[in-house]
C-alpha cells in the first residue's frame, strides 16, 4: 500500500549522556506556549477517585472525589470492529505506565460494521474496560454514532439498553465515564442541523439515557456530543441537560480547525469551547488529531500546541485520535507496528509516527521538538494549482488520502505516471456500482491547503478514468467550500465497458462526468458568488477491476 509520506526526524542534541538517555522524544527547544510542560493535575483513579464535575470561580471544570482539578489525558481507539487488536493488556500498560495517560477512549462504532451488526463487539469494550481498570486508567465508553448523524435514527436504538448493560457489570465504578454521542452531523439522512434545532434533537436523545444512569444509581462523568461534528458546545451552553456531571464535547483537528481568542464566531470550534466555558458548562476534547479532519496531511504540531495549551490551561480533559496503526497521518502508530508491544510494555520511538511522538510527550508533559508546520515537508501543499485542477503533474497525490470515516481503508493509493493510481478496489470491496448506494465504497478526500479552485458558473466536474482494460467505475463527489460543507451527493455517476477507449500505451481511458444535478453541494458552490472557491474534494470510488487512474479531475462550464 502507498505509505502517506512521514517525516520520523527528531533533532536530539547529545548534551550529556544523562539527556540522551531520557525519553527518546525529548528536545531543547519549546513553543512559547506556557501550559504544555508538566503534568500535575494527571491523576490516576487509584488516587483521584470518582470525577466530579465542580463550579471554580464560576467555569465548570472537572475535579476529583475531593474537588480538586483533575484532567484526563490520553488516546482514543480507531473503530473497534476495525482494529479490535488494540484491546490488549501490554498496550493499555504502556499507555498508563510508559505515556502516563490516565484515561483510553473505547471507539465503538454502532454503524459502519460496528456493533448494530456485530453485537460481539459489546465484549471487545467489556475487555477494554477491564484492562483500563488493571492498568489504573479512567475509560470512556463510547456510542460511537457517525452516519447517520441524528443520534435518534433507528440503528442506534439499542443505546440505552447497551449503556444500561454495562453499567450493571460496573455499577457506578469510579474508572467509567460514558460518552453517548459522538459527532451528530447533518452528512447523512437522518441528520441533526448545525443550530439549536439541531441541539435539541440531541438533547432529546442524550436526556433518558443520563436519566436512566442516575435513576440506578450511577454518578459517572457523562460526555454529550453536539452538532456539526462536536464542534458546537455553545448550543448546549445555552441549552443544557439537567444533570450537574454532563460534560459537552469538543471535536477538532489541528489542520482543520483554527485557534480563537474570542467567544463569538460560531463557526470556529475553540470560539465555541470558549462561549461553552463562559455560559457555565464544562467541555471534554474527546477526539482531537494533529491532521486534517481526513487524518491525512500533517502533522500540523505547532497548530497542535496552540490547542493543547488552551485546553490544558483551561483544565479541559483530551483524547488523541487514533490509538491505531492504520496508515495515516493521524495514527499513533507506524503502520507496520504491532498493535500489542510486547512484554517489555514499551513501542519504541521508532515504532511511533511523528504524531505519536509529539502526543507521548504532550500526554507526559515534557520537551518536544515542533517545527513550523509550513517548512514540514509532509505538510506542504500541492506545488501548483494554477491550472485549476488535479493533474497530478508534480508527482504527488495532491492532497488525496483516504478519507477518516471510509467504510473501507485498505485500498492503496499512490501517484503512478502523473496519474493517482488505486488498487485494491475489487478485492478489498469498493465494489458496489450502483447509483445509489455509494456509501458502500471507499471515500477519498483531497484538502488544497489554503489555496482553492473558482467554479463560480460551472456546470460539470470531468475525471479520466484509466483502467488496464475495460472495467465499470461508479464514482459520486462532494466538493466543498468554507460555507457549504456537505450535501449528500443525488447519485453516483457510471462510465461503463464499452466508454473506455484504448489508448497508444495500451491502457483504456474513459471520462466520467458529474454535473451540478448529480451532486448538491457542487449546485450550490457554482451558484454562490461570494463563495464559489472549492477548497476540499470528497469521492466515493466503486469499480468493478482492482486497480484505475484518476487523471485531471477539473469543473468547467
Amino acid at each position: 500500500m502507498f505509505k502517506i509520506i512521514k517525516k520520523r526526524i527528531l533533532s536530539i542534541i547529545a548534551v550529556t549522556a544523562l539527556l540522551v538517555s531520557l525519553v527518546p522524544t525529548i528536545a531543547f527547544a519549546e513553543t512559547t506556549h506556557n501550559h504544555l510542560l508538566g503534568n500535575y493535575n494527571v491523576k490516576k483513579p487509584s488516587n483521584a477517585g470518582a470525577l466530579q464535575i465542580v463550579k471554580k470561580n464560576g467555569t465548570s471544570t472537572l475535579c476529583d472525589a475531593s474537588g480538586q482539578s483533575i484532567q484526563l489525558r490520553g488516546m482514543s481507539t480507531h473503530g473497534l470492529q476495525w482494529f479490535p487488536g488494540i484491546v490488549n493488556n501490554n498496550a493499555f500498560a504502556a499507555l498508563s505506565n510508559d505515556w502516563n495517560a490516565n484515561v483510553i477512549r473505547l471507539a465503538m462504532y454502532v454503524n459502519e460494521g460496528g456493533y448494530a451488526s456485530n453485537l460481539s463487539i459489546k465484549q471487545t469494550v467489556i475487555n477494554g474496560i477491564n484492562y483500563a481498570i488493571a492498568n489504573d486508567m479512567y475509560v470512556i465508553v463510547d456510542w460511537h454514532m457517525l452516519n447517520p448523524g441524528d443520534p435518534n435514527a433507528s440503528v442506534y436504538s439499542r443505546a440505552e439498553s447497551f449503556i444500561t448493560d454495562i453499567a450493571k457489570l460496573y455499577p457506578n465504578d469510579k474508572h467509567i465515564i460514558y460518552e453517548i454521542c459522538n459527532e451528530p452531523n447533518n452528512a447523512s439522512y437522518p441528520g441533526v442541523t448545525n443550530d439549536a434545532t439541531g441541539w435539541s434533537k440531541v438533547k432529546s436523545y442524550a436526556t433518558p439515557i443520563i436519566k436512566s444512569l442516575r435513576n440506578n444509581g450511577n454518578k459517572n462523568l457523562v460526555i454529550v456530543g453536539n452538532p456539526f461534528w462536536s464542534q458546537r458546545p455553545d448550543l448546549a451552553a445555552d441549552n443544557p441537560i439537567d444533570d450537574s456531571n454532563t460534560a459537552y464535547s469538543v471535536h477538532f483537528y489541528s489542520g482543520t480547525n483554527p485557534v480563537s481568542s474570542d467567544d463569538t464566531n460560531k463557526a470556529n470550534a475553540m470560539s465555541n469551547v470558549r462561549y461553552a466555558l463562559n455560559h457555565g458548562v464544562a467541555v471534554f476534547a474527546s477526539e482531537f488529531g494533529t491532521s486534517l479532519a481526513t487524518g491525512t496531511t500533517g502533522p500540523y504540531l505547532s497548530k497542535c500546541d496552540a490547542w493543547l495549551d488552551f485546553l490544558n490551561a483551561n483544565n479541559i480533559s483530551w483524547c488523541n485520535f487514533s490509538l491505531s496503526n492504520k496508515d495515516e497521518v493521524a495514527s499513533a502508530l507506524s503502520s507496520s507496528t504491532s498493535l500489542d508491544p510486547g512484554s517489555d510494555l514499551v513501542w519504541s520511538n521508532n515504532e511511533l509516527t511523528t504524531s505519536g511522538q509529539y502526543i507521548r510527550a504532550r500526554i507526559k508533559g515534557i520537551n518536544y521538538d515542533v517545527k513550523d508546520d509550513t517548512t514540514s515537508s509532509v505538510a506542504t501543499a500541492p506545488k501548483d494549482f494554477s491550472s485549476g485542477y488535479w493533474d497530478f503533474n508534480d508527482g504527488t497525490t495532491q492532497g488525496f488520502g483516504i478519507n477518516k470515516d471510509s467504510p473501507i481503508t485498505t485500498i492503496a493509493f499512490e501517484n503512478s505516471n502523473n496519474a493517482l493510481k488505486l488498487s485494491g478496489l475489487n478485492t478489498k470491496g469498493s465494489n458496489d456500482i450502483s447509483e445509489g448506494n455509494f456509501w458502500a465504497n471507499v471515500r477519498l478526500s483531497a484538502d488544497i491547503f489554503g489555496q482553492s479552485i473558482g467554479i463560480y458558473g460551472n456546470k460539470k466536474l470531468t475525471l479520466d478514468i484509466i483502467a488496464p482494460s475495460p472495467t465499470t467505475v461508479s464514482i459520486a463527489a462532494i466538493p466543498q467550500s468554507s460555507s457549504y460543507s456537505w450535501e449528500n451527493p443525488t447519485r453516483a455517476k457510471r462510465v461503463w465497458n464499452n466508454d473506455f477507449i484504448k489508448q497508444a500505451d495500451g491502457t483504456y481511458k474513459a471520462t466520467l462526468t458529474i454535473t451540478t444535478d448529480d451532486s448538491l453541494n457542487f449546485a450550490k458552490i457554482a451558484t454562490d458568488s461570494y463563495d464559489s472557491k472549492v477548497n476540499n474534494m470528497i469521492l466515493f470510488i466503486g469499480s468493478t477491476s482492482d486497480t484505475i487512474y484518476l487523471d485531471n479531475i477539473k469543473f468547467t462550464k
